[in-house]
């Protein structure tokens, strides 16, 4: 290797970037959403920036906020600087800038094994290959391919920067070099905590590669520790107390497990690190319960750990005296490891495993690796120990290289990510939950414009949540998706199913929004508008619920019951919470009806075409349909009448055809034949063809008028118009024939109606009308019917 290493660094840094350059396109998934597009405070850009250091990094999420558990500003302030650059969130910049990071951090790495590696008069390869080793392991996907996981990559690159510029320096290191090293870690650390143990690194640095004492090495970590301490103090001051939300067997398998079932399970949880570290697959995004349960020193591969763990202890002490650097990657990983591996009930974290906890100590595991086998080819003096190093490495590499893109590809999107998870972690339920998360999701997304497919999708959601459900067990369920299950339901019209769920959510969840809001969508739906207003109502008691949706389906329900009034104050404060040109509408139509026309001007407004006096004469229309529908004929004569002189001015019966139909027959069953015949032949030239208007034009040619040839043409008409009841309609016309004398054509007519029903009338018609032609076998005939009708 005759090129500097900086070379070789920069080109060993650039391939391990290269590995993720596939993700520039790929969208938003897993937990990215916490940290860019539903934070609230990112999403406003620097508007608010300094509340992100005031408050815990889980206080800013839409979905359960909390002010504990993490601290993580630094990383929160860089998304709302991406927002403030680019003016809206875009997946894209964050995987770019992913890649990026872990492109400088590899540089930064490359750089300190190098300076290490020469302090102990260590051949150029050795770095190198770590370095290699470490750029192309499948198990950093999850943190440069997640947008989420910014927070390692800054978290480390802070930290391995301060490291760095602390050993190069280290003959002379004066007081601001001391400030610019801690204040990198202070960085650091409020971009992530985790690097709180490379701390120990500096001693072990110290120590191994220094030659320091124990004390001397001890007293190194100094500048760390006091933005250690800065730290502590405002995570102390910011955070409230932990939560116990994620105290429960589904995030941890840990929790509520004491003794001997606790040290077995650790014990197996370590072994199953390191069989990832060495055979990276499957790889999964969760490992939640029951892909991991409970162990117990009945497992074989427990007491495997505990005697690989046990020599690894071993051989790391025996190795301290002889600074052995075996010894320092052992101890180097089990430092950098501590933090996650619950050692302790009050450092349990909140989940059994994850691959991103390796991000570092996987360095000390690529160390281990390479300097182990640089130490077998010292042990038999091979020559050209470079190229064979690299040649026994190098089938590692190109699988680790294949693993890391094919493994990158998962975080595409949300469905591609939880679908995965049911792939290489199929007893997780979190898994399953997940992915039908996600499903529900797109089904919402496709139900309006491709419903079949949205179907699918929603039924696909339902078997997954239903598989996690069936993992969890009665004793440890999870109600903050029974809503969610809920809506699945609906979506493939399982409404029984769903309102029981539903029930289920509010009995476990009382002060839930989601699920007393569905239910009472599902009540309007169903017409029960009292209920549908009583939940609504509740809805808007609970810790979070949606003002917006809540207040505007709260007014539609106010619509439905007249209550007019009510409606008009939550539409108005549901515009308060946000602009909608629907509830303006609404609100203008409202105002309208009770008579305040100026604010049904403004509120009408942005309509265009607005105008209070039609606006007024729809409602006075629809007034009288309802009453019309409702046979409340005198109260449809009242409003129809109130509209009849402006009825040209806003469409006529182009634009309302059944108006003069509706109207006359209102007046006809009030008894005013006179007027109700002068709409009648308004709504006949409107449409000549409506056989209801004929029918009623001839009943009143016949029974008012006394004019039987007008009578028989509308009859007539009615029955070529195909008057959906055609016995009614020929034995109408029958009796205009009779009262004409035209017997033959009313025994034509009466018997046509014969095809479509039956009565004594119209038989005892057709015997009188057979006899008064001297048809005596179908006067009999007629005859014998009457009879039968009789004997039934």
């Amino acid at each position: 290797m005759k090129q500097k290493p900086i070379f070789w660094i920069l080109f060993i840094s650039l391939l391990g970037a290269a590995l993720y350059i596939h993700t520039f396109n790929y969208g938003y998934s897993g937990d990215d959403g916490i940290y860019a597009y539903f934070n609230r405070v990112t999403q406003q850009g620097l508007a608010e920036w300094t509340e992100l250091f005031q408050y815990g990094s889980m206080n800013f999420i839409s979905i359960n906020p909390v002010n504990t558990s993490i601290y993580r500003p630094f990383t929160l302030l860089t998304f709302a600087i991406e927002y403030q650059v680019f003016g809206e969130f875009n997946a894209t910049n964050g995987h770019i800038l992913n890649v990026i990071l872990y492109f400088f951090l590899l540089v930064i790495l490359g750089n300190l094994l190098v300076i290490l590696s020469q302090k102990k008069a260590l051949p150029i390869f050795v770095p190198l290959l770590v370095l290699l080793l470490y750029a192309v392991h499948p198990i950093h996907t999850e943190v440069v391919a997640s947008v989420k996981s910014r927070d390692t990559l800054l978290a480390s690159l802070f930290a391995f920067s301060a490291i760095l510029y602390w050993v190069k320096n280290e003959g002379s290191f004066t007081l601001p070099k001391q400030f610019l090293v801690g204040g990198l870690f202070f960085l650091s650390l409020i971009s992530k905590e985790e690097t709180i143990t490379l701390m120990a690194l500096v001693c072990l640095i110290a120590y191994f590669f220094q030659k320091r004492s124990f004390g001397a090495s001890i007293k190194s970590v100094i500048p760390y520790l006091i933005p250690v301490i800065l730290y502590l103090v405002c995570r102390a001051i910011v955070l409230d107390e932990a939560a116990t939300m994620y105290d429960s067997k589904i995030n941890s398998v840990l929790y509520g497990v004491s003794g001997g079932e606790r040290l077995a399970t650790n014990l197996f949880i370590y072994l199953q690190y390191v069989k990832l570290l060495v055979v990276p697959h499957p790889l999964s995004w969760d490992y939640s319960f029951s892909q991991i349960d409970v162990q117990t020193f009945a497992n074989p591969l427990v007491w495997v750990s505990l005697l690989f763990f046990a020599g690894l202890i071993f051989v790391a002490v025996k190795g301290l005296k002889s600074r052995s650097l075996i010894s320092f990657g052992i101890l180097f990983y089990l430092a950098t490891f501590s933090i996650f591996a619950n050692l302790t009930d009050s450092l349990t974290i909140g989940s059994n495993l994850g691959e991103r906890f390796l991000f570092i100590p996987s360095l000390a595991f690529c160390f281990l690796v390479v300097y182990g086998l640089y130490m077998l080819m010292q042990h038999y003096q091979i020559q050209k120990a470079p190229l064979i190093s690299l040649l026994i490495l190098m089938p590692f590499l190109l699988a680790f290289s294949w693993k890391t893109i094919d493994r990158a590809k998962v975080w595409k999107d949300g469905l591609s990510l939880s679908y995965s998870g049911i792939e290489t972690a199929p007893k997780s339920w979190r898994t399953h939950v997940m992915y039908a998360e996600e499903l529900r999701l797109e089904a919402a997304k496709l139900k309006t414009t491709s419903p079949d497919s949205a179907r699918d999708y929603y039924a696909e959601s339902v078997v997954h949540f239903d598989q996690a459900y069936e993992i969890l067990g009665e004793d440890a369920s999870v109600s903050q998706y029974l809503a969610a299950l809920a809506e699945s339901l609906l979506g493939v019209g399982d409404t029984t199913r769903a309102l029981v769920v539903l029930e289920q959510s509010i009995e476990k969840q009382p002060d839930s929004h989601f699920a007393k809001f569905k239910l009472a969508a599902i009540s309007f739906e169903q017409g029960d508008y009292e209920r549908a207003r009583r939940l609504y109502l509740e809805s808007l008691q609970t810790k979070k619920p949606d003002l917006y949706a809540t207040y505007k389906n709260l007014g539609l329900t106010y619509i439905r019951l007249n209550e007019k009034a009510n409606a008009v104050a939550v539409f108005e404060k549901a515009l308060e919470v946000q602009e909608d040109p629907e509830i303006n509408r609404n609100l203008a139509y409202l105002y309208t009806e009770l008579g305040d026309l100026e604010k049904a001007k403004a509120y009408g407004a942005g309509e265009d075409g607005f105008s209070v006096e039609e606006n007024a004469f729809l409602l006075t229309m629809r007034a009288g349909n309802t009453a019309f529908e409702n046979k409340n004929y005198a109260e449809a004569v009242r409003n129809y009448s109130e509209i009849e002189a402006t009825f040209e001015d806003f469409g006529g019966s182009e634009k309302y055809p059944s108006y003069y139909a509706a109207y006359g027959k209102a007046l006809l069953e009030s008894k005013d034949t006179l007027a109700s015949k002068a709409r009648f032949l308004k709504a006949y030239d409107v449409d000549p063809g409506n056989s209801v208007v004929l029918t009623n034009l001839g009943t009143i040619s016949f029974l008012k008028d006394r004019n039987y040839a007008n009578a028989e043409k509308y009859f007539r008409a009615a029955v070529e118009a195909g008057h959906e009841d055609q016995f009614s309609a020929y034995t109408n016309l029958g009796t205009a024939l009779i009262v004409q004398r035209k017997e033959r054509e009313a025994i034509e007519a009466f018997e046509k109606s014969l095809q479509y029903g039956s009565s004594r009338s119209v038989l005892s018609n057709l015997y009188l009308l057979n006899k008064a032609v001297g048809n005596e076998e179908r006067m009999k005939y007629y005859q014998e019917q009457l009879a039968n009708t009789s004997n039934q």
